[in-house]
């Protein structure tokens, strides 16, 4: 997606590649130099392209343990830098790229992208100017199927991986590797990912804090959940899933006179018993992610990034909210602009809401309520 989007920005030229997968890396240059007529340099270590003077920005979008030290490093060569949600791994990283970015003056954008969404924009300013009344509460879901990613177990590393470099920040294990799937099954691990509740739950977790007009952590949390079902489905008791992050998750968030729940459901999402979300999403199949605000007159609910939509109190729909938007077209203008306060998603703001999923997940974690 980034280099997608890169690609389709005016007076934008993709000149270095880092990829800790050499294999990856030459496939994605040799994609790129199809596209846009000159082919970028390859590295496989991120230092080697923050010495180049003339990189002027970078995006991250590796595992979610690189996230905050690649963007901190970025900032400190001078470079401005969009990261991936979540921005940060844990709640520390969070703080300190915010302290790098006011420290040397550069853009951080959050990959937050319905920060940019005029559906969610127009929605937003609908609930604010009283559409659906009061709002206190917003409920974020995450209704996707997620299957077992294989027993936990010692795994060869790929020749075309340089393992040093993909850790980073992260400690080895013994064994090294203990997922089937090299790549992206790295989410369900708790060492490189933060499960469903980091990975979808920041787009939906930053549009309800938006939405509520909340500006802190919240006051408490708790959590509860499991990695459930997979033992279930194999019909074997004895079965250990390489995964350690919940894949059924309830996350509640108490910031005083409002709240926050988020829901993660990664078993059986079809025949939903809940008549509520039924209508509001006009399904009992298939996945669910979005985000519903309660009013005291009615509802506004995200089903897309692109489109939202309001209903009565009855499930009447009374008004549509449609649009999409260039989230990485503002984080450019802004890199010529230098102006901070012209990003939709400040890295403030993307730790702020990814604090939400490490919030829950330390709760779950910990087995107890969590106090920010």
């Amino acid at each position: 997606t980034h280099f997608n989007e890169m690609l389709h920005a005016d007076g934008v030229t993709i000149s270095h590649i880092c990829d800790a997968d050499e294999e990856r890396g030459s496939q994605r240059s040799t994609q790129i130099e199809k596209a846009q007529g000159s082919r970028p340099e390859f590295k496989t270590d991120l230092r080697r392209i923050l010495d180049v003077p003339s990189v002027d920005f970078v995006t991250i979008a590796t595992p979610n343990h690189w996230h905050a030290l690649g963007g901190i490093w970025a900032m400190q060569a001078g470079k401005d830098a969009y990261i991936e949600k979540p921005v940060c791994h844990n709640i520390a990283e969070g703080t300190a790229l915010i302290a790098a970015a006011r420290k040397y003056d550069k853009m951080c954008q959050v990959g937050t992208q319905c920060r940019s969404s005029q559906a969610v924009i127009d929605a937003v300013s609908f609930m604010n100017a009283g559409g659906i009344g009061d709002v206190k509460f917003a409920r974020g879901l995450c209704y996707k199927r997620r299957k077992s990613i294989g027993p936990l177990g010692d795994y060869p590393i790929p020749g075309n991986v340089d393992f040093n470099l993909w850790s980073g920040p992260a400690p080895y294990t013994n064994p090294k590797v203990t997922r089937e799937q090299f790549h992206y099954d790295w989410h369900w691990q708790r060492l490189y990912g933060n499960g469903d509740l980091g990975n979808q739950g920041p787009h939906q977790t930053d549009i309800a804090r938006w939405g509520l007009g909340l500006d802190s952590h919240p006051i408490s949390v708790i959590s509860y959940g499991g990695r459930l079902g997979y033992q279930a489905e194999r019909d074997d008791s004895s079965y250990v899933d390489a995964g350690d992050t919940a894949n059924t998750e309830v996350s509640i968030y108490d910031y005083g006179d409002k709240c926050i729940v988020f829901e993660t459901r990664g078993l059986s999402v079809n025949d939903s018993s809940d008549d509520e979300l039924n209508r509001l999403f006009d399904s009992t199949e298939g996945n669910k992610v979005g985000v519903v605000f309660y009013g005291s007159q009615g509802y506004v609910v995200q089903r897309q990034y692109d489109y939202c939509i309001a209903f009565d109190k009855d499930f009447n729909m009374i008004k549509e909210f449609k649009g999409s938007g260039d989230h990485f077209g503002n984080f450019v203008a802004a890199c010529r602009s230098r102006d901070q306060k012209a990003l939709n998603a400040d890295v403030r703001e993307g730790h702020l809401s990814a604090a939400i999923s490490h919030l829950g997940n330390i709760s779950y974690y910990l087995g107890e309520k969590n106090h920010a």
